[in-house]
């Protein structure tokens, strides 16, 4: 890349954002993330800014808009939710182009799959006009979305009139609403299934999978999408990641010896945490594991860190430490789940 072409930081100054007054109910996520939308629309057709130029860092946009820095940070995420822009890690959040973020649009944002959630919650649980809602948090552990993404969707929710913001706390002022059966798919599932249809076109048993970097520019999305795609379809035993220059390889999800040794026991482990434990359980040591299984020390811990990584256990030091179920592994497909969660760890949470 010529040092012209070089993707440039986009001023504050440049983007003017004149939206400093918000009235009291009104939604300042929602506010800011129309505005910057419609900025960069216009910005891209008049040729001001280009694809990969970066937008201004959260706390400068922040301090000029006069709210806060998370404010600008669910902003952030909700724009990339409608695929307009997208963040890197130590790079910053740049500019997608007009075709990517009309493609993104169409599929079910992980905002519009928590909307539809909390609108089941409150139709299955009988709330009437006037109930206060329960927490973001609570709301996360019953449906498995985060935090993040449920108060995004009750910001939509209050935007819709169905909430309002009351204090600290969200009211239901309606529940005249349809809710409708999610048909679409999130992007990652999206493009878990648009792999799932190449393999079985173009490949075999035993292929190498393009590189991650060759499949996100086939599909036009980030890598981070297709390396989250490629997880969905390795826990359906339909890809296996190996390590160095063996890449990602299409196997078949019966072979014997297709998996390192420690994924075979991660896989014990996860079944074991499913049928025995609820969230909050403390698991055997280490070395417990490692007697009861006949592996090493080190196959079970490489297999308790990806199950971290995946979000069902949480490692907890000092005296009362150990390592604690945090989720209970179910099907890939489910969209939410309701967790049976233990008295001790509720009354520790």
């Amino acid at each position: 890349m010529s040092q012209k072409d070089k993707p440039r930081q986009i001023t504050v100054a440049e983007m003017a954002p004149h939206v400093h007054s918000f009235g009291i109910n009104e939604n300042k996520v929602n506010k800011i993330s129309n505005w910057l939308i419609s900025w960069i629309e216009n910005a891209l057709k008049s040729g001001r800014i280009k694809p990969y130029d970066l937008l201004p860092a959260k706390g400068d946009l922040a301090f000029h808009i006069g709210v806060s820095k998370g404010t600008i940070q669910n902003v952030f995420r909700y724009v990339e939710d409608c695929g307009f822009v997208e963040s890197k890690q130590r790079i910053g959040t740049y500019i997608k182009g007009e075709e990517s973020a009309a493609e993104a649009v169409k599929l079910t944002s992980k905002r519009e799959l928590a909307v539809i959630r909390i609108k089941e919650y409150l139709l299955s649980n009988n709330y009437k006009a006037g109930d206060y809602l329960i927490s973001a948090r609570k709301l996360a552990q019953i449906t498995g979305i985060s935090n993040s993404t449920i108060r995004i969707a009750a910001a939509s929710l209050v935007s819709e009139g169905i909430l309002k913001k009351q204090d600290k706390n969200f009211v239901i002022t309606t529940m005249d609403f349809d809710c409708e059966k999610l048909e679409t798919l999130t992007l990652v599932e999206k493009i878990a299934a648009n792999i799932r249809s190449f393999i079985q076109e173009n490949l075999s048993e035993g292929d190498k999978l393009p590189t991650n970097i060759e499949l996100a520019r086939n599909f036009n999305v980030s890598v981070k999408t297709i390396h989250d795609a490629v997880k969905l379809l390795s826990k359906e035993g339909i890809l296996h990641s190996r390590r160095g220059q063996y890449g990602t390889i299409i196997s078949d999800s019966g072979a014997a010896g297709s998996v390192y040794h420690y994924e075979r026991i991660e896989l014990k482990i996860r079944h074991f945490i499913a049928e025995n434990c609820e969230v909050g359980a403390k698991l055997p040591s280490i070395m417990a594991l490692s007697e009861s299984y006949g592996v090493s020390p080190k196959t079970i811990k490489k297999a308790l860190d990806n199950l971290a990584e995946d979000g069902y256990l949480t490692f907890v030091r000092g005296r009362y430490g150990g390592t604690f179920v945090t989720d209970i592994p179910q099907g890939v497909n489910e969209a939410y789940k309701w967790l049976a969660l233990s008295a001790d760890y509720v009354s520790n949470t």
